[in-house]
């Protein structure tokens, strides 16, 4: 068997046909949209630079970058620059072969087989390798033939993604996709070849996924260009707003494309028309606010009607002094005898079909909750209350979701071990210890046959209950003082 099978084994071999499509769809829309630049950085064997450029982005408008020499080594390749830059040297080849493209990346699979040539499998396949070299090499010279006229012009530079970052990050004409390892140290362990092989090496730190996500998302956050990532994470803990979702290659683990403006991205991927960067501006809804010491009964009506992020993000920036946070795909207000009185934002990408046809999860995640301030009334515990209907879920999801879906889930950082206002709305069902925040809770509920005005009456019979043992318990406490 060939070294690379056929030509998708330098692309597309790292994506399913559902991730395919989902971006194919996004990258042309951008393109249509006046996106001029498309950026690949952690460009492993090049699949979203090759994507790009099916989808309409000139080779000229493409650019990528990686630490690896596998990665630059091919960059070389089939952007015409010499390998002597590289300053290559292996363990059984000369300097003046590894000049050559396909025997460097050859002597690389070699030798980073060798290094694990311990175990049977690794033993086979170096043997493999060492009896038909030439039939290897030149398979790859074909491999990178094809990739060069489809990649030719271009740019490849051996550079640290976070160098490549700050160089777009306020290009409104550029969208990113990057791909960053999944473990800590992941280019070092893939691409390892026990010391056998050596190059001229940028500089880089090492990528850990469980703070390098996180740390990647806060940089992009405000930026101007628009970035999708790849995250491989249990679900609710991704760094960035989830824009695609499959199951993943581990238990409890999945695949998200995430973005930091994901309302953008989902519309792009739909085929939509959309705002360009910076267009978009906080505004309020044509409604006056809730007032403290509004009196809600039994007679007072709610509604939940979806908003634009731009809304959302205004009462959520109003309601926490300027402190705004994530936001999410889906953003919904809760009106009260028509007055707003909170905002919350669900993500349905969990719901998404596996490559194989695995379901991700059941759950529609609740993102983020804020309500009014108010005197009287714990107005979160009806926000989470209404969000939990199964007719609202039903409203947002199509016919296939609404099959699926059967819980609403949501995590909460806090500095206690429960959230109180979460008790008897929702069960905790996972617990995890923060460094940062103190505890890392994840709530659930199965969804209720309940309409809204159903949904405010038990709000109101519960809360007249808890104010009622509230001021019992404080009376018996000033009684003993």
């Amino acid at each position: 068997m060939a070294m690379f099978q056929n030509p998708g084994a330098f692309f597309l071999g790292t994506l399913v046909p559902s991730e395919q499509k989902f971006l194919k769809v996004l990258l042309e829309n951008a393109r249509k949209n006046g996106y001029t630049r498309f950026v690949e950085p952690c460009a492993g064997a090049f699949a979203m630079s090759h994507l790009a450029i099916q989808s309409g982005f000139k080779p000229e408008e493409v650019e990528a970058s990686d630490v690896s020499m596998f990665t630059s080594i091919m960059g070389y390749a089939v952007t015409g620059k010499p390998l002597d830059e590289l300053e290559i040297h292996a363990k059984g080849f000369s300097d003046e072969e590894l000049l050559d493209p396909a025997v460097a990346m050859y002597a690389w699979k070699y030798l980073s087989t060798v290094k694990n040539a311990g175990k049977e499998y690794f033993y086979n396949f170096m043997l493999d390798l060492a009896t038909r070299k030439e039939e290897h090499i030149a398979d790859i010279r074909e491999q990178l033939e094809r990739a060069k006229g489809i990649l030719n012009g271009m740019n490849y530079r051996a550079l640290d993604m976070w160098k490549h970052m700050d160089e777009v990050l306020n290009d409104e004409h550029c969208i990113v996709i990057a791909n960053p390892p999944t473990y800590a140290a992941g280019f070092e362990k893939y691409y390892d070849t026990g010391g056998m092989m050596t190059w001229k090496e940028p500089e880089y730190g090492i990528f850990d996924p469980k703070t390098g996500l996180q740390e990647f998302m806060d940089l992009c956050k405000d930026a101007k260009c628009l970035v999708l990532c790849y995250e491989e994470n249990e679900p609710g803990k991704t760094a960035g707003e989830p824009v695609f979702a499959r199951y993943g290659v581990r238990s409890g683990v999945n695949v998200y494309l995430t973005a930091n403006r994901p309302e953008e991205a989902t519309a792009l991927a739909h085929g939509k028309k959309i705002a360009r960067p910076g267009e978009s501006k906080l505004s309020s809804l044509e409604c006056s606010m809730l007032p403290r010491d509004y009196e809600i009964t039994e007679k007072t009506k709610v509604q939940l009607c979806q908003i634009e992020r731009a809304e959302a993000q205004y009462y959520r920036q109003l309601w926490t002094h300027n402190f705004v946070g994530s936001s999410a795909p889906i953003n919904i207000a809760v009106l009260i005898d028509g007055k707003i009185a909170g905002v919350f934002g669900v993500d349905k990408a969990a719901l998404t079909m596996g490559a194989f046809g695995t379901q991700v999860s059941d759950a529609v995640f609740l993102m983020y909750g804020m309500t009014v301030p108010h005197k009287k009334y714990r107005l979160g515990r009806l926000l989470t209350m209404l969000a939990q209907n199964k007719g609202f879920i039903f409203k947002i999801c199509t016919d296939l979701e609404k099959e699926k879906v059967g819980h609403l889930k949501t995590v909460q950082m806090t500095k206690y071990p429960e959230a109180k206002e979460m008790r008897g709305v929702m069960k905790l069902t996972k617990r995890v210890p923060d460094p940062k925040m103190g505890f890392r809770l994840t709530y659930e509920s199965e969804l209720k046959d309940r309409t809204e005005k159903e949904t405010l009456a038990e709000w109101l019979r519960r809360e007249n209950k808890w104010q009622k043992e509230r001021a019992k318990a404080k009376a018996k406490s000033d009684t003993n003082k």
